[in-house]
């Protein structure tokens, strides 16, 4: 008969404790080894279960990041899976901190380049000068992209927040 898995714990874990200096640090990865040789020489079998590291939900966090070494992401667990730390495919994590959003100052100053490149164009527009009136034009339709791109994101951070 099999012995009740504590038990074989217990025993692991007094063996462990028992023939251990007290005064080595402390060593999890001997004494997961220990545990496990203690667990299969009893009988047990030592299995990953899939239903608990699978994810439960069909939608995904999918949030990425951009690093000095490339884009990180998207994130595979789920959905409003609740902290801070995320995780792609390859099993890359990072953590986003408080300063990764854009500030109010960045978006108040992308409002501001993107209007005066407005008024740049208009006023070369005006003089007859068509092609810094494009440029002009085609500047400010950049930097307002960047500036929607940056509202959203901090609206998505926000949000996030507050659940």
């Amino acid at each position: 008969m099999t012995p009740a898995p504590r038990a074989v714990i217990a025993a692991a874990l007094e063996d462990w404790w028992t023939t251990t200096d007290p005064v080595e640090p402390f060593a999890p990865t001997t004494l997961a080894a220990d545990v496990e040789l203690h667990l299969i020489s009893s009988g047990y079998r030592i299995t990953p279960d899939d239903r608990t590291t699978m994810p439960r939900h069909s939608s995904s966090c999918d949030a990425s990041t951009r690093t000095e070494f490339g884009a990180l992401g998207p994130c595979v667990l789920r959905h409003d899976h609740g902290g801070p730390v995320h995780r792609d495919a390859a099993g890359a994590t990072w953590v986003r901190t408080t300063d990764w959003y854009p500030s109010r100052l960045s978006v108040a100053y992308g409002i501001v380049l993107t209007l005066a490149l407005l008024a740049a164009a208009t006023v070369a527009g005006i003089r007859g000068h068509g092609w810094w009136a494009l440029v002009g034009v085609a500047a400010a339709a950049i930097t307002s992209k960047e500036v929607a791109d940056e509202l959203a994101e901090r609206r998505h951070y926000r949000r996030g927040r507050r659940t």
